[in-house]
């Protein structure tokens, strides 16, 4: 986990989650779903639920400066 301000970061762990790797930014009630960038892929908001747009918007730079280290707790837990 991952915290930042008013942000959490989560990867939930198999069997619950599943691929592409993907982390759930959790910030006052709402969540964020956020692919990593894998590759040429790049990191794409899956969903979102009860969140301000200008929080979805931190919530995406967050995950942008940290996509590196979430990446490789992903790797750790999944692969």
């Amino acid at each position: 986990m991952l915290r930042e301000g008013r942000f959490r970061v989560l990867i939930y762990l198999p069997p619950r989650e599943h691929d592409p790797p993907h982390v759930h930014v959790w910030s006052a009630g709402g969540e964020v779903v956020i692919d990593l960038a894998v590759g040429t892929k790049p990191q794409t908001i899956r969903s979102v639920a009860g969140m301000r747009t200008a929080d979805i918007t931190a919530a995406f730079h967050l995950v942008e400066r940290h996509t590196a280290h979430l990446l490789n707790c992903w790797r750790k837990y999944h692969d």
